[in-house]
């Protein structure tokens, strides 16, 4: 199972080391928290962040590149959910798709007498050498049929189809399949929402211009931007505040 990562940007600008549990504890439900909220005021705490130079670990960065590949993988997770919630308003109950998946391929219905016949037309047949590689295409051909079958009586497997995680949970399935659609690793993705949530959600006049820190969670923790990502990111905060709303 991959885990979400933290959000591996922050640093520690204060002189002495915060508190453990105003580091990196809870930030990426934090993170997620801060999307579907009101955009904040500029905090009064910015005006005491250390000065100078800051430095992103170059496979942290954001570039052109993975902001496009963000911004398609939002609209494709939106989509997954949808799909996933309309599928969902059709389920049948459990125990009422378990019956009708029995009946459906049943030996004394028509479907389930033609799925004897292959079988055994199969065996019969001289391709059948007895060998294990055999048995199992034979094994995974009828396994097809069958949900083929189910499928087209019954629906969808309500088993498959159960609540969306909740936003603090570490495995999300829709990012994930959003991440594969569009050729963006999961985790990247990720990380990604976590490091422009709280970027996108500062104050655009408190945040200046080079390169930024926003507080994080804590005495003297900060997300921090090189002045390339502020630049990328700034003019396509609202277009990704409200595609991340979306998916909330």
């Amino acid at each position: 199972m991959p885990f979400r990562p933290l959000a591996l940007a922050l640093t520690l600008a204060a002189a002495a080391a915060a508190p453990a549990q105003a580091q990196l504890g809870g930030l990426v439900k934090k993170a997620k928290a801060a999307v579907v909220g009101d955009k904040p005021a500029a905090v009064a705490a910015a005006k005491a962040a250390p000065t100078g130079p800051v430095s992103v670990k170059p496979q942290d960065r954001i570039d052109a590149t993975s902001l496009d590949l963000f911004a398609r993988a939002l609209v494709a997770e939106k989509s997954w959910l949808e799909e996933r919630a309309r599928i969902r308003a059709t389920l049948r109950a459990p125990e009422d798709y378990r019956r009708c998946a029995e009946v459906a391929v049943h030996g004394s219905t028509p479907e389930g007498k033609r799925l004897m016949q292959y079988y055994l037309d199969a065996i019969a047949s001289k391709d059948n050498d007895g060998s294990a590689e055999f048995m199992t295409k034979l094994a995974t051909t009828m396994q097809a049929e069958q949900d083929k079958i189910v499928f087209g009586k019954c629906g969808y497997d309500p088993a498959k189809y159960g609540p969306e995680p909740g936003p603090s949970a570490l495995y999300q399935p829709s990012e994930h399949e959003a991440a594969k659609q569009v050729g963006l690793d999961q985790q990247r993705y990720a990380l990604l929402k976590e490091r422009i949530t709280p970027f996108c959600n500062f104050d655009a006049a408190a945040r200046g211009a080079g390169d930024v820190r926003i507080p994080g969670s804590g005495s003297g923790v900060y997300f921090v931007y090189e002045a390339e990502e502020a630049e990328l990111l700034a003019p396509r905060c609202t277009e990704l505040l409200t595609a991340m709303r979306a998916i909330s």
